[in-house]
């Protein structure tokens, strides 16, 4: 699966027909066009050192033109998603986030908007299994991803104990194909871990036993939910940090 952060500019390129004979933008367009979101992580400090598996506190401000702004409780906290990366050094740092394609916001703004992080994480069991043991339990293959396509669809009971998988009937197949995709690509990953809501708390694993040091790359996204008269029209914002683990 492919896909990068929908960061269109919230300004598109006029041309003539869009404009009037006195050469003002129509109202009709620019009540159409979008503004990117403003994130903001105000928690932890740029640069702060912490020991390993340390759970340290984060906040996330956003502000959005369309949407409104998270400190008057406009911005759903459930709809912001912070991704926590680990790298060795300040040089594999840089070139992480100079990336201009993120494989995993697309999927992954698709599975928040479905609510699947009210019973499931990452890596930590809530009202059902993690990710990561999903991933485990069933290796990406035909078979396995034809099952999960039908237990998230249809729902399911007993799989993982006494909890009630709900159905699902308003995804279609090619949506639920790009979740469980997303959830073989990246949820067991040692180094990555991912977080839902303006506040919580990161987790400082240590990928590795061998390591003694690292970077950890704090992002946060925002994706809005597009205009009044292009509600697919939606922007990501996003913000970034780095700390470090000793």
């Amino acid at each position: 699966m492919s896909g990068s952060i929908i960061g269109i500019s919230g300004f598109q390129n006029t041309s003539n027909s869009d404009k009037d004979k006195n050469g003002n933008i129509s109202t009709l367009r620019a009540q159409s066009d979008n503004h990117k979101p403003a994130v903001k992580i105000t928690e932890p400090v740029k640069n702060s050192i912490y020991p390993w598996n340390k759970q340290i506190p984060y906040a996330i401000e956003v502000s959005d033109p369309e949407d409104g702004d998270s400190k008057y409780q406009e911005i759903l906290t459930n709809e912001v998603f912070v991704r926590l990366k680990f790298e060795r050094d300040d040089r594999t740092a840089a070139v992480y986030l100079n990336k201009k394609k993120y494989e995993d916001t697309v999927a992954l703004n698709g599975m928040i908007v479905s609510n699947c992080f009210n019973c499931h994480a990452v890596k930590s069991k809530l009202a059902g299994p993690s990710f990561q043991e999903i991933t485990i339990r069933y290796p990406l293959s035909k078979t396995n991803l034809e099952q999960l396509v039908k237990h998230i669809k249809n729902g399911s009971t007993g799989i993982w104990g006494t909890e009630v998988m709900p159905r699902h009937p308003e995804l279609t197949d090619s949506a639920i194909i790009r979740m469980i995709r997303w959830i073989s690509a990246f949820s067991n990953d040692p180094g990555l871990n991912y977080f839902i809501g303006l506040k919580g708390n990161l987790i400082l694993n240590k990928p590795a036993k061998n390591i003694s040091r690292g970077i950890f790359i704090v992002s946060a996204f925002y994706t809005d939910h597009g205009t009044a008269t292009n509600p697919e029209r939606k922007i990501t914002g996003a913000d970034n940090l780095l700390i470090q683990a000793r």
